[in-house]
């Protein structure tokens, strides 16, 4: 074949190839270019959402998340104080039994611990004078936290068995002066430990003995279920005022979103979130003055996960 020939048709075929190969880069630069205008328009979907604060949840997945809702409401706002004590054991709940004539004790029923009630046997003495026996009786429902009492000792005048009644106990809460003119007799008290919190009213105030210028506070406390006991320490807030609102939400279940404080409100499947102007504040309440209304439905627990879906999908929109 001539040279000339074979030159020309290479030259022909160089140029085929490169019109190829832009053809191609063309279209794949349209195909990235239209891509990208739709990844825009997702991403500012995803933004708009975002923006207009909703979620949509499930009702199985909102369970799942611990997520509770409560309904809007008026309520009462509680000035409170904290003061610290202990729990012990009512005077008038605990019962020292003696002999009622000295003598030789015969028998003893009870062991330390043990359960009696009112009316049961604990012991039997001879008595001295008669040569007679004679029962002591549980003059209380309770259990034996002492026994000083064995088969085969005297009496004696001494005291043979404590027993306490521990279903009601009694709260001593210790208020230094800058406190005690606010705290009366009938005040609410809610004592709380890291497990338990239990609510009753101030019976009554004494001086405390003992060097330090304090009150003695002192409230019953129902001990039927058995869940506190003699000597342990408490924290106790003392209600010294009570102030109705118009609306009030809890105070767990507002959130700090954008420099606003926001709760979520549910609708539907949905939840929605609501920017707060808020007023007074108990420590567990906080009084709404716009952004609420009586009868929505926020979300008390968990709501931070609510707020953290919010927050990834600003975040996301911002990359």
């Amino acid at each position: 074949m001539n040279s000339k020939i074979i030159d020309v048709y290479l030259k022909a075929l160089l140029v085929i190839f490169i019109v190829g190969i832009s053809s191609s880069l063309y279209a794949a630069g349209d195909h990235h270019a239209e891509h990208g205008h739709e990844h825009e328009h997702e991403h500012e979907h995803e933004h708009d959402e975002s923006a207009e604060g909703r979620v949509e949840l499930s009702a199985a997945l909102a369970q799942a998340s611990g997520l509770r809702t409560v309904t809007a409401s008026d309520g009462v706002l509680r000035e409170r104080v904290k003061l610290y004590g202990t729990i012990v054991a009512d005077p008038l709940r605990l019962s020292h039994i003696q002999a009622r004539y000295p003598g030789l004790i015969r028998s003893v029923k009870p062991s330390i611990g043990m359960r009696v009630n009112a009316g049961e046997v604990i012991a039997t003495v001879e008595s001295n004078g008669s040569l007679r026996e004679y029962p002591l009786l549980s003059p209380i429902d309770g259990t034996v936290v002492e026994r000083h009492a064995n088969p085969g000792e005297f009496t004696a005048d001494r005291v043979l068995f404590s027993i306490l009644d521990e279903r009601v106990l009694e709260l001593h809460l210790q208020a230094f002066p800058t406190d005690a003119a606010a705290i009366k007799k009938g005040q609410a008290i809610t004592i709380k430990t890291c497990e338990l919190e239990a609510h009753t009213r101030i019976e009554y105030i004494t001086p405390r003995h003992g060097d330090t210028p304090t009150l003695e506070v002192h409230a019953p406390l129902d001990n039927s279920a058995g869940q506190w006991v003699p000597n342990q320490a408490v924290e106790g807030w003392v209600t010294i005022a009570e102030t109705p609102v118009a609306l009030r939400v809890d105070n767990r279940a507002l959130q700090s979103f954008r420099d606003q404080q926001v709760v979520f409100i549910k609708v539907n499947d949905a939840y929605e979130i609501r920017p707060l102007a808020l007023g007074r504040d108990d420590g567990s309440f906080t009084e709404v003055l716009s952004g609420l209304n009586a009868g929505d439905e926020y979300v008390v627990e968990n709501a931070y996960l609510l707020k953290a879906d919010l927050e990834k999908s600003g975040a996301s929109h911002d990359h």
